[in-house]
């Protein structure tokens, strides 16, 4: 008895083991295919009947595309062709039998399905019931074989034997057409894709900025009361002192809205060169802090800031980036340059502005600007459809504001580090 049950346990076991190899075959077979994904610009393929090299006519070539494409769907690295929508192609090409592709049909199925690869390969038979699987993924564009795998699997299907010339009647032998015709095309002749690489971006990130603030009058002399700044530091707010030029240097802010915006672009094919449109906004205010200041006779005193928000601006950039990138793969490093301009709007609830003939705080004014980027970053594709990227973005953005009077040349710039990060959704 004891016999009996060691003896069902082992067939069980034989049994199980035999199923388990037969499925990670497949298993195998497309995962190694899938790793094909990261040399394509859009992993999307289409997976045809693997016929047997002898020509034999046997359902075991569409078996095995069947089960290669479910498993090739559960790695989610590559995108597959629905199956009717090939076999009618197919027809069309009059492949449905045959399964012969040379490289200029794969060209056609490329153009004609919207695929970057085509899976092929052949099937031979070796002993005890197997067959060997060799299989080959192949460029649309270029007729390039890319990666190739080979694995052997029960054989679970009948075919009709080909007929060997002893059986034939006597003819001129014909060469057979061979599974896959390489040609070699000189690159000048090599077809090129269209755009893609596209993108549209959505970010935000923290930022830090220093702001050069200079307020200039041509025609009279700005008094301590103007601007609320206690420039003697006498403790008091003195209308008898007064200067042509005021300046402050490099003087710290403080975010009140982070940087946020969206942006599109795009490379062609795979070109390193590319560029985007961005429309972004933030919003900064001074800190409180001690710095000097800079008067007209260019003479530099010791001032002090005692209090946050004396001076507040709100941005909304509108810019446009050359980009340079150094791969088209999943991990992509960019920099650029870009130039825009700058809508700003200026406000202090402590400056004097001159409106409906009287002088009145606040001081709140919108003027254009302008601004140059220069962006480093690194963008991860995760599929098809989506990206994620980092990117430190370095803005310059000069603009001046008058208080209402055409006598005065008052200006603002900002120089701002941005560390944005995004979402970006391909096209």
């Amino acid at each position: 008895m004891n016999k009996k049950i060691l003896f069902f346990v082992l067939f069980v076991f034989s049994v199980f083991n035999l199923y388990a190899a037969k499925q990670d075959a497949y298993d195998k077979l497309a995962k190694e295919l899938s790793e094909s994904a990261s040399q394509l610009e859009r992993p999307k393929v289409a997976i045809l009947p693997f016929p047997y090299a002898d020509g034999r006519k046997s359902s075991g070539g569409n078996i095995v595309s069947e089960r290669l494409t479910t498993r090739i769907v559960k790695l989610k690295k590559l995108q597959v062709i629905e199956r009717q929508l090939l076999d009618k192609v197919l027809q069309e090409l009059h492949l449905e039998t045959t399964g012969v592709v040379d490289a200029e049909t794969t060209k056609q199925l490329g153009k004609v399905l919207g695929v970057d690869a085509i899976i092929t390969g052949s099937l031979l038979d070796i002993e005890n019931n197997k067959v060997e699987v060799n299989a080959r993924v192949i460029k649309t564009d270029t007729a390039e074989v890319i990666t190739t795998a080979s694995v052997e699997i029960e054989k679970i299907w009948t075919d009709v034997s080909p007929t060997f010339p002893s059986e034939q009647q006597v003819q001129p032998q014909q060469p057979q057409q061979p599974l896959y015709q390489p040609v070699v095309t000189p690159p000048a002749q090599q077809v090129k894709k269209g755009p893609t690489g596209g993108f549209f971006d959505i970010f935000i990130g923290p930022s830090n900025a220093t702001m050069d603030l200079k307020f200039e009058s041509d025609s009279y002399s700005i008094s301590e009361v103007d601007l609320s700044l206690d420039l003697n530091g006498s403790g008091t707010l003195d209308r008898n002192v007064t200067h042509r030029k005021i300046n402050f240097e490099k003087l710290e802010t403080k975010n009140v809205v982070m940087p946020i915006g969206i942006r599109i672009g795009g490379f062609t094919g795979k070109s390193l060169i590319g560029f985007d449109f961005l429309l972004s906004y933030l919003s900064r205010e001074l800190k409180k802090q001690n710095t000097s200041v800079t008067y007209d006779d260019y003479s530099t005193y010791g001032f002090s800031f005692y209090r946050d928000g004396y001076i507040k601006v709100s941005m909304f950039a509108m810019s446009i980036d050359l980009l340079l990138r150094f791969s088209s793969r999943q991990f992509q490093p960019y920099m650029g340059i870009g130039i825009g301009l700058s809508i700003n709007n200026t406000y202090s609830p402590y400056i004097y502005q001159y409106r409906s003939w009287e002088w009145e705080k606040p001081l709140n004014e919108f003027s254009l600007g302008f601004l140059y980027n220069i962006p480093l970053g690194i963008r991860f594709t995760l599929d098809e459809n989506t990206s994620l990227f980092a990117e430190y973005r370095y803005t310059y953005n000069t603009f001046g504001f008058d208080r209402g009077t055409s006598n005065e040349t008052n200006n603002i710039n900002l120089s701002i580090s941005q560390f944005l990060f995004g979402v970006g959704f391909n096209f």
